[in-house]
C-alpha cells in the first residue's frame, strides 16, 4: 500500500484542453510540451487524484471506469 502512495503522488502532466495525459516533448533550444490527442501547449502538472477528478466534473464519470 505504501508503495502506491508514493506512485500516487508523482505529479501528472496534463492538457487543460483536453484533459488527455498524453503530453509529448519536442526537444529544441527550447522545449515544447504539447498534448499528442489535441496538439493543444497549454500543459499543466497535478497529482493523479485531483487530474481525476477534473476529469470526471468535465465528462461525466471517472476516466478508470472506461476500462
Amino acid at each position: 500500500m505504501a508503495d502506491n502512495n508514493k506512485f500516487n503522488d508523482e505529479p501528472v502532466f496534463y492538457c487543460k484542453n483536453c484533459l488527455s495525459l498524453k503530453i509529448k516533448t519536442v526537444p529544441g533550444m527550447i522545449e515544447l510540451d504539447y498534448c499528442d490527442d489535441c496538439g493543444a501547449t497549454d500543459i499543466s502538472k497535478t497529482d493523479i487524484e485531483t487530474w481525476r477528478q477534473l476529469y470526471k466534473d468535465r465528462f461525466g464519470f471517472d476516466y478508470l471506469d472506461k476500462f
